[in-house]
């Protein structure tokens, strides 16, 4: 078994000290919060509906289980999941309106991997259109438009009915993630230690808000961070769009409904996304624009002259440990750090906020405090007084940090 270095903190603490403290942060004496008032709900890791992309009720249902695996339903017979799978001839593709008991299951038809063993990509066409079986499902499309550099930075969200931190399976969920890499092969989100995909997700989709305002399937889930909590590689759809439609024909378009943006819209890295009589507008920045708070549209368009919400919408952002918004052209702040907390972007279905932190910004190498070590461990703050062990309280190297030593 290998210790990564927080995990081997903790053990040699256990070997040689005995139980660890566990203090509350009070003594610490936090400071005052300050800063606007933000009320929304707080979700972490996964959530049971969308936060992000538009979604109807009707795609949502397109999202399915096989039983150890997930599927989308791209066309009224087609499902799109994971090579890797290695799917039985009578495998099943499971959908239902209950997200913990898709119990409507079709059967396969044919299976089609992708000819290259180095594509993880494999088509499921069922022996029934799925909309016989299910009437409200409607098929979510692949992406047809090339992802470029521009994608970096935005926002996408996956689904699967992978394992849960409880360690359940067998319910959808969604995690709204950034893109942070792109390659001819895949599209790669980054839970920032937060949330992510994780076993029996893999083959699910992770959709993102196309140039004509419909949501897309981007990709499907390939591999991922071990810990469920880092980074996800899904195999591209628009590297694969001659292949896929060779087998499931020409792309539908789809719809560009509104899902949770209103009027006011909000950014998407250099793209503006805005509900217009019930349908979905977005606008790629030109050169020399930026997506900021249009005071003339009353919502957020491409501008050229400076933005009043200096660069963050109504979803806002971490600015270190303060978290920045917009709402309706005024700029909205909270210090986190101020009172404890830690800022996350995508902690809530409504975006930046603060976050109680019991570690008190310390990661896992720590700090001396005193003769005192203290450290973050799975969330928790831990200390040890050396003065017990007649060591003191230094930096030991990269992998422990600062601990006891002779």
């Amino acid at each position: 078994m290998l210790y990564p270095g927080n995990a081997r903190k903790v053990l040699l603490s256990l070997l040689f000290f005995g139980a660890l403290g566990t203090p509350g942060c009070g003594s610490d004496g936090p400071g005052e919060c300050v800063g606007d008032i933000r009320l929304v709900p707080q979700v972490i890791n996964g959530t049971e509906m969308p936060t992000y992309v538009p979604l109807e009720p009707s795609q949502i249902l397109a999202i399915g289980d096989f039983k150890g695996c997930s599927g989308t339903l791209i066309a009224p017979t087609w499902v799109l999941t994971a090579s890797h799978c290695n799917l039985p001839e009578d495998t099943a593709f499971c959908i239902g309106t209950d997200p913990g008991n898709p119990d409507q299951c079709i059967p396969a038809a044919q299976i089609i991997p992708h000819p290259s063993a180095a594509v993880d990509m494999t088509l499921v066409e069922l022996s029934r259109d799925a909309r016989e079986v299910l009437a409200d499902v409607v098929p979510i499309s692949i992406m047809t438009e090339v992802m470029d550099e521009t994608w970096i930075g935005r926002t996408a969200e996956a689904a699967g009915y992978g394992e849960t931190e409880e360690l359940t399976r067998g319910k959808r969920f969604f995690t709204a993630e950034p893109i942070v890499a792109l390659s001819e092969q895949f599209v790669t989100v980054d839970g920032q230690g937060q949330r992510g995909l994780c076993f029996g997700d893999s083959g699910g989709p992770v959709m993102v808000v196309a140039s004509d305002g419909t949501v897309r399937v981007a990709g499907a889930l390939s591999m991922g961070d071990p810990q469920c909590r880092g980074e996800d590689q899904f195999t591209r759809t628009d590297s694969w769009q001659e292949w896929l439609e060779s087998h499931t024909g020409p792309t539908a378009g789809g719809d560009n409904t509104c899902g949770r943006i209103d009027l006011a819209g909000r950014c998407d890295g250099n793209t503006a996304m805005w509900c217009q009589d019930g349908q979905l507008s977005t606008e790629t920045c030109a050169e020399g624009a930026t997506c900021g708070w249009d005071e003339s549209q009353g919502s957020f368009r491409c501008i050229t002259e400076p933005d009043p919400c200096q660069g963050f919408d109504s979803r806002g952002g971490c600015d270190g440990d303060v978290a920045r918004w917009c709402e309706s052209g005024v700029p909205k702040s909270r210090n986190c750090g101020g009172c404890g907390d830690v800022c996350d972007r995508f902690a809530t279905t409504e975006g930046a906020y603060c976050l109680f932190d019991p570690c008190m910004g310390l990661d896992y190498l720590g700090r001396c405090v005193g003769n005192v070590a203290q450290w973050c461990s799975d969330g928790e703050l831990l200390r040890r007084d050396c003065t017990q062990s007649g060591q003191s309280c230094g930096y030991v190297d990269d992998e422990i940090g600062y601990f006891c030593r002779d």
